[in-house]
Order: C-alpha cells, then sequence, then structure tokens
C-alpha cells in the first residue's frame, strides 16, 4: 500500500519547471505581433499610430500572465506534492494560458469587435477557474500540502484567483453596451494586483467573519 501511495503522489517540482517553461514562452510569443509595415517609404509615426491596439493588448496580456505565473508560484509555497489530477489540472491551466497569445492577436486586429473582447474575457476567465480549480483540489483533504492552512490563506488564495474571472465577466457585459470600456476594464484589472495597497484590503477581506461578543 505504501508503495502505491508513491507512485501515486509526487514532488511538484518538475511542475513548477514545465509552467515557467510554458510562461515564459508564451509572454515571449506575445511580441510576435507588433510588427511595422513592410511597404518602402510607410510613414513611420502613423504607421506606430496604428498599432496602438496591438500594444495595448501586449501591455495587458504580459501583465496578466505575469500576475498568473506569480498566482501559479504562490500556490506552490504550500502545495508540496502532486498527484495524477492535479497534474491534468496544472496541464489544463498551461493549456488555457497558451491561448493568450491567439487571443490577444484578435483582440489587437479587433480591439472594438464584440466578438473579440468576448474571446479574450473569456479566455482569461477560463485561466482564473482552473487556477481556482486546482487550489481547491489541492486544499481538500491535505494530502497535497505540508500541514493545515489558516483559513485566511485559502481564502486569500481563492479571491486571488476569482477576483479578475468576476471582473472580466462584468466587462464582457459591458461590451454589448460600451466595447471601449471593456478595453479601459481590461487594462484596470492588473491594477488589482500589482497595487501593494490592494493586498491588504483583500488580506482583510479574507480574514474569516468575527461573531459578536
Amino acid at each position: 500500500m505504501e508503495r502505491t501511495h508513491q507512485v501515486q503522489v509526487l514532488e511538484t517540482g518538475r511542475v513548477e519547471n514545465l509552467a515557467d517553461g510554458v510562461f515564459s514562452i508564451v509572454m515571449t510569443l506575445l511580441v510576435f505581433e507588433l510588427t511595422l509595415p513592410t511597404e518602402p517609404g510607410a510613414n513611420l509615426a502613423a504607421a506606430l499610430g496604428l498599432l496602438w491596439p496591438k500594444f495595448l493588448g501586449f501591455a495587458i496580456s504580459f501583465a496578466l500572465l505575469g500576475i498568473y505565473w506569480l498566482g501559479h508560484r504562490s500556490q506552490f509555497n504550500y502545495i508540496k506534492r502532486a498527484d495524477h489530477v492535479s497534474h491534468w489540472l496544472n496541464i489544463l491551466f498551461l493549456a488555457c494560458v497558451s491561448l493568450v497569445p491567439f487571443s490577444t492577436k484578435v483582440l489587437g486586429r479587433f480591439p472594438q469587435d464584440r466578438l473579440a473582447l468576448i474571446l479574450y474575457g473569456s479566455n482569461l476567465i477560463v485561466i482564473g477557474l482552473v487556477l481556482n480549480w486546482k487550489w481547491a483540489y489541492a486544499l481538500r483533504g491535505g494530502h497535497l500540502i505540508d500541514r493545515d492552512i489558516p483559513d485566511v490563506i485559502a481564502r486569500f488564495g481563492t479571491l486571488r484567483c476569482l477576483l479578475a474571472p468576476a471582473c472580466y465577466a462584468i466587462a464582457i457585459g459591458i461590451s454589448f453596451v460600451n466595447p471601449t470600456l471593456t478595453l479601459i476594464l481590461y487594462a484596470c484589472v492588473p491594477a488589482l494586483y500589482i497595487i501593494p495597497g490592494l493586498q491588504r484590503i483583500w488580506l482583510h477581506l479574507a480574514q474569516p467573519a468575527r461573531s459578536p461578543p
């Protein structure tokens, strides 16, 4: 029985290395869409001006991929083992991450098209949901972690995974009224994770409710 357990439950080093490799490739691929026209005599200023949707998509996606990489890395501060299910959840997560260059390319070429906005937002929603699914599975039963995680950390991890998808869902709804506002919301979501003071607010929200004295 002990031998079976050792076969099914493994260390996480190779999973983390795979994730680092996928993220580095995906983040590099984002820049390939930033290409100037090849026609001789093209006006550089005009060409750069036409690239603004692609620059915006690159900036948003690069920041969000950085955030998702940090979220994935932070989970493995507590997840110390992996099993068959967690391996496939990680593969599903990385598959969704690998689609970001494509959805970013579509957004960059059709920044005011509702379908492009929905496709891009849906891609990011699924990434966040799968990341949360992986986190919830690791916490269930505690067999993938070394110790009991305080409730505040478990809730903070869940909040961190689900806040961005909730924002993207709202942005998709707004695209039916104002596509430009949807782009603005997509651009603002990374700030929720980057600004240090907001992290303290999240941690406060993750605190369990105290019963009245």
